[in-house]
């Protein structure tokens, strides 16, 4: 007997909006991490690539022989004259049940405004699924430092809107990009030390070593508020939006020094896109510490093919319990939906080899893949679920 997951619904862990006034790049360079914008030559020659197109084709029942170009064209044509129906038609059979959305995204330029999101959250929730709230961080110091605040503001203001976040609009993680800006290697530090680091970080904005010292100490009092609140840190790691981020900061292991400090044992810290392609030490972080969990976002779908090898490569030694599915969806709506496909069949094909090797049976695979695809989320996410 083989393991079906095709009717197993899907709470996605990390992802972003979706817009249409948002996507100004052709549909083939939405299929990459970096910010530089790719050739299309180069794009549609990725396997990643091929897989949305044979899944395209496969959906709308199309011929094969179809060009890349008409296929783009027909996409195109069906999503911008009825968003609300391809939208719907996309995902009725991904049975994902719930978005946790990071509203921080786009990196750079504009943030999203309202009616784009009121366009965002009318369309899903069309399509029957559930949005819940993910909070960046950054986007409620980031404006604090533009405004260059007092430090004695700069604290206060953040710690009240943080606190907001929680109590009035329903947030039920935090997250944080540290990784982007100073790396992983978080540090603790004093009030004073973050105090007189923010104001030569004011005066020079090329001052790393200063900068440093004021994001730790802010991004280690975000994690003190999950504690009190007993919400997910959800912390950005490995790979990501090149060439802002210097994979060489993003190590997971670069968090030692907090994640064994008895202090924040109490803190459950999510290492979003399981540190791609950091996998195995950030499976074995998940294996040694009660309280660190991984992301499959970004890896999937992103890893295209090698979602099978990345995930015998995390059960290696992460515990079932401890991983969770996300997709890291963002600009347009077939991310999300490529992920679930690629998720589903990885997943099952993982754990149909183990019930054939006798390391687990079937009745022990579906529960694995209903904490994967949803129940760990759920159960981790507990605070303001349901608000």
């Amino acid at each position: 007997m083989k393991v079906d997951l095709s009717n197993m619904r899907i709470i996605d862990n990390h992802c972003h909006p979706f817009i249409l006034s948002r996507e100004v790049k052709s549909f083939d360079n939405c299929f990459t991490l970096s910010l530089i914008p790719p050739k299309s030559q180069d794009t549609r020659n990725t396997l990643l690539f091929r897989m949305i197109r044979k899944e395209l084709i496969d959906h709308f029942n199309l011929d094969p022989s179809i060009t890349d170009d008409e296929l783009i064209q027909f996409r195109n044509d069906l999503y911008h004259n009825n968003p609300e129906k391809y939208v719907n038609d996309l995902f009725k059979d991904s049975r994902v049940e719930s978005f946790l959305v990071d509203y921080g995204f786009p990196v750079l330029g504009d943030r999203l405004a309202q009616e784009e999101l009121d366009w965002f959250h009318t369309k899903v929730e069309d399509a029957g699924i559930k949005v819940r709230r993910v909070h960046r961080v950054e986007a409620t110091f980031h404006p604090l430092f533009e405004k260059k605040v007092s430090f004695e503001d700069l604290e206060t203001t953040f710690i009240r809107e943080l606190r907001n976040e929680v109590e009035n609009n329903h947030t039920i993680a935090f997250k944080t990009v540290i990784a982007y800006h100073t790396g992983l290697n978080i540090q603790e530090v004093t009030r004073e030390e973050a105090n007189a680091g923010y104001k030569e970080f004011l005066l020079d904005a090329n001052n790393v070593k200063a900068e440093k010292k004021v994001r730790d100490y802010l991004v280690l009092q975000a994690l003190e508020l999950c504690m009190e609140y007993d919400i997910p840190m959800q912390m950005h790691s490995g790979a990501g939006d090149a060439p802002l981020n210097n994979l060489k900061l993003s190590s997971p292991i670069l968090l030692h020094d907090i994640i064994s400090n008895p202090a924040y044992r109490p803190a459950k810290i999510i290492f979003i896109h399981t540190a791609y392609p950091f996998v195995e030490e950030a499976s074995y972080l998940a294996n040694q510490y009660h309280n660190i969990y991984l992301d499959l976002s970004s890896m999937i779908p992103f890893s295209s093919i090698g979602a099978y090898t990345k995930l015998k490569q995390i059960f290696e030694m992460a515990p079932f319990t401890k991983v969770l599915y996300g997709s890291d969806g963002f600009t347009i709506p077939e991310v999300s939906w490529l992920g679930t496909k690629i998720i589903k069949n990885a997943l099952e094909e993982v754990l149909n080899e183990l019930i054939d090797k006798g390391i687990i049976d079937v009745d022990y695979a579906h529960k694995a893949a209903e904490m994967i695809l949803s129940e760990n989320a759920r159960n981790l996410h507990h605070k303001n679920w349901d608000s």
